[in-house]
């Protein structure tokens, strides 16, 4: 029975580790998109020293590209002799495909707005991939430009390759006319939450799904447990390697997950599941809740449902203690070390830090993404749902652990908490299995540092 359980848990994280390449984080580079076709980015022109060439995630929607050629305009009125070319692609390391196109020989984009991560980063700039902005931070004062979490996490190794673009805010999602025709109210406790869960599925009502076949959303729900039932400052301790995942709170952690998909609070249909379908279930209220960055803001805003989504965190199971956003960095721009035009790459990292970039991404209802710099907090979002989600990370932010883990963890980490979403591993087996790719990571000489 064991080794049958087994062998089915191994085939299918083998099948997880081909969605896991193409869906670590949400680029919309995993999933089909209507909205835009993978390109991969065209050679740039040495002779052409006016054109700037970004190479940028996939657009989940039309709404995102539109928000990109505001942004794109507004650079370009304020340097007008700069022409700026945009293409969209795969943006995440795990799939190899943009360390295969900065090994290609072609010259590759001036700057690259990729998923960020320290485990990420260190991919291309251990093998001279990208170029190391330490002389730009000293040079733009970007260090005092930086919001202090965004810094913080930059800067988690020796030498700064890459300058933050966005901070997640991973928060839960809901259905404001489900939790009224239920009678549930947004729950301050992880009591209440669960309680919450009980009386929608009572009531016929998927609480919670998540997406397996696109393992961000797996990562993101689970960043959220992770913090309700450990807290923190124990997750925290837990990336810094002054804990273990096996210790008592992160198994108790994987035993809630594994709890919640047998309890049917996370619906079957979650292992068959993309991101994509995630977002389409949620609006079509086929589920109440979901636990999603605040990319699926424009998502929300391009189906006209503003007025019936709300948000919160989700409540902690420690007694007395409030929880944050879960998130890390978000997106961060590296400039390839061939880069044609390292210059016009700086000058545009100045404007993205810039008031009048917050002024433009900001101003629009529509906009997603949380800016990095210190220039955003001036600035009100127009959109209630991301003037939500920035007010509370103004307090602090947590911990979504696929952003800070290495490479090995980062597989074992998806994989097994994907298995416990189908019941194919036991938890303490999912923990041991996640510890042991840590160790694997730490062998190869990666492990966060406090500075």
């Amino acid at each position: 029975m064991i080794k049958g359980r087994l062998k089915k848990f191994l085939a299918f994280a083998t099948l997880a580790s081909m969605v896991i390449a193409g869906c670590s984080s949400p680029t919309g580079s995993g999933d089909s998109n209507a909205a835009s076709a993978q390109k991969e980015p065209t050679a740039a022109s040495k002779a052409d020293g006016n054109s700037l060439s970004l190479f940028i995630p996939n657009y989940y929607n039309n709404t995102e590209k539109l928000q990109w050629e505001s942004v794109i305009k507004k650079f370009e009125e304020m340097n007008p002799a700069v022409k700026v070319t945009l293409t969209n692609g795969d943006v995440n390391t795990e799939s190899g495909k943009l360390t295969t196109m900065l090994q290609s020989g072609v010259t590759p984009p001036d700057a690259i707005l990729m998923n960020a991560g320290p485990g990420r980063v260190r991919i291309l700039s251990e093998v001279g991939l990208i170029k190391q902005l330490d002389d730009w931070y000293t040079q733009n004062n970007w260090k005092e430009k930086l919001q202090p979490f965004a810094y913080q996490m930059a800067t988690v190794t020796d030498g700064i390759y890459e300058l933050p673009h966005t901070v997640d805010a991973i928060q839960v999602y809901y259905n404001k006319d489900i939790f009224v025709k239920y009678g549930i109210q947004v729950p301050q406790t992880g009591e209440e939450f669960v309680a919450a869960m009980n009386t929608l599925k009572a009531n016929g009502v998927t609480p919670l799904n998540t997406g397996a076949r696109t393992a961000f959303t797996v990562g993101g729900l689970y960043s959220n447990l992770l913090q309700a039932a450990a807290g923190r400052d124990a997750v925290e301790a837990l990336l810094y390697g002054e804990k273990k995942w096996t210790d008592p709170e992160f198994v108790k952690s994987g035993e809630m997950l594994a709890d919640w998909a047998k309890q049917e609070y996370i619906g079957k249909e979650s292992m068959s599941l993309n991101s994509s379908d995630l977002q389409l279930s949620f609006l079509n209220k086929k589920m109440a809740m979901f636990v999603s960055p605040t990319h699926i803001i424009s998502t929300i805003a391009e189906n006209k449902a503003e007025g019936n989504i709300g948000s919160f965190n989700m409540p902690s199971f420690i007694g007395g203690q409030k929880t944050n956003p879960t998130g890390g960095l978000g997106y961060t721009w590296v400039v390839p070390s061939k880069a044609a035009h390292p210059e016009l790459a700086e000058k545009w990292m100045n404007f993205v830090l810039s008031e009048d970039y917050a002024n433009v991404v900001l101003g629009d209802p529509s906009y997603n993404l949380i800016p990095a710099s210190k220039a955003a907090l001036t600035v009100k979002p127009a959109g209630e749902l991301l003037a939500n989600a920035m007010k509370e990370i103004e307090v602090g932010v947590g911990y979504n652990p696929s952003v800070f883990i290495g490479s090995e963890a980062k597989e074992a980490y998806y994989q097994n908490l994907i298995g416990l979403i189908g019941g194919l591993v036991k938890p303490q087996e999912a923990m041991e299995a996640i510890a042991e790719g840590t160790k694997k990571d730490q062998a190869a000489g990666y492990q966060l540092t406090r500075k």
